[in-house]
């Protein structure tokens, strides 16, 4: 007794097929002529035939070699695009990720931190490159000589305030005024 699996014949197989298409190779489908389609194998060669353009060229790990930290990038971005970048690369080694996302930093900061302590993966670099930015972060805003170094908008101190139009007629008056006043103000001074 031999056990023979049945297939399903090839008119279900291809009225099926449709329901499984989304976006442009609905669109494809939808567009060849009717009646055009014999068998199954047909119409997956021209699903095939038609779609292998857009499969992606492979990129090779030296490609990894390219991606520097720009001048002025944050770690942030430079992680951010490095990682993108990794997702592009078939089959990348996590020593080869690790060495070239060393190579390419300009973060001197960081690289130190590095050298003290060398990750041995790929997942330990990005956790230590993870911990730097939010100390970065954290330490963004401090008080240097009086001013306050902040990422916030500088309209964020103005917020509440009444704001002033240029444009209009009467703040060219204001300002006149402010003037004449802080001019006065100087004059009277006793020295």
């Amino acid at each position: 007794m031999t056990l023979s699996l049945q297939q399903p014949p090839d008119e279900i197989v291809c009225q099926s097929f449709p329901t499984t298409l989304k976006g442009v190779t609905r669109v494809w489908f939808s567009k060849l002529a009717q009646s055009s389609i014999d068998d199954f194998d047909q119409l997956s060669n021209l699903f095939v035939h038609h779609f292998i353009g857009g499969q992606r060229q492979k990129i090779p790990a030296d490609h990894f070699l390219t991606i520097k930290q720009e001048d002025g990038e944050s770690l942030r971005f430079y992680v951010k695009r490095f990682n993108r970048e990794v997702l592009e690369v078939d089959e990348a080694e996590d020593q080869v990720q690790l060495t070239t996302f060393k190579a390419g930093l300009r973060s001197k900061k960081f690289i130190v931190a590095l050298t003290k302590s060398p990750p041995a993966l790929m997942t330990n670099l990005l956790m230590k490159a993870q911990k730097y930015m939010n100390a970065e972060d954290a330490l963004t805003p401090i008080e240097v000589g009086g001013t306050r170094i902040s990422k916030t908008n500088p309209r964020d101190d103005q917020k509440g305030q009444k704001r002033e139009r240029r444009d209009h007629p009467s703040n060219n008056n204001r300002s006149k005024q402010r003037e004449d006043k802080a001019r006065k103000m100087v004059n009277f001074t006793p020295w």
